[in-house]
């Protein structure tokens, strides 16, 4: 069975960007295994740049090693975010910075692929203005993305919801875009 890895980056647990990841995701929720984590709720210490981790595998901090193992394991990942100054929230950013340890293993350890099983990746990327942040968090997980075994396949961007409701149409694109992760 496929294994399907959410990371919801909102504070708020039906958010805009977490329920359109779940319209997502809905097409296929039944047909493979869901795990979901929620920044917020994760509360993991941030990267320290100690170095550990080019010395040794893994993390000097084991307070993610439940997440890293359900991400190695996963097919597929969503991550949902909300756009913050431009950028994602800070406790999202605290999980994306401890990545580190996959960099540790393919440039200090040379372990190429450091991340053994490809996975197929969507953004789902809400903002209060228009516009706002889309560019920026693509680079940021894209760039990532070529160091995780990880292809990031498509994009769901809501912008001017301190403006509009989310609707129909937004989660009808969210369910479509599911088709293109999942390939059907």
């Amino acid at each position: 069975m496929k294994k399907v890895l959410m990371l919801d980056g909102s504070p708020r647990m039906e958010s805009m960007s977490s329920t359109l990841g779940n319209w997502l995701v809905m097409s296929k929720h039944d047909k493979m295994e869901f795990y979901c984590y929620n920044a917020y709720k994760m509360n993991v210490s941030p990267c320290m740049g100690c170095g550990w981790c080019d010395k040794n595998v893994g993390c000097v901090f084991d307070d993610m090693d439940e997440f890293f193992a359900d991400f190695e394991a996963a097919d597929y990942l969503v991550i949902t975010t909300p756009v913050y100054n431009g950028g994602v929230p800070a406790p999202l950013k605290a999980i994306v910075d401890r990545f580190q340890r996959y960099y540790a293993l393919r440039f200090a350890h040379g372990v190429k692929p450091p991340v053994a099983k490809p996975k197929r990746a969507a953004l789902v990327i809400t903002a209060g203005s228009k516009g706002e942040g889309r560019e920026y968090i693509e680079k940021m997980f894209t760039r990532q993305f070529t160091v995780l075994n990880t292809t990031l396949v498509t994009t769901v961007f809501v912008d001017s919801t301190d403006t509009k409701s989310v609707g129909f149409d937004e989660y009808h694109l969210a369910f479509e875009q599911g088709k293109k992760l999942f390939e059907y």
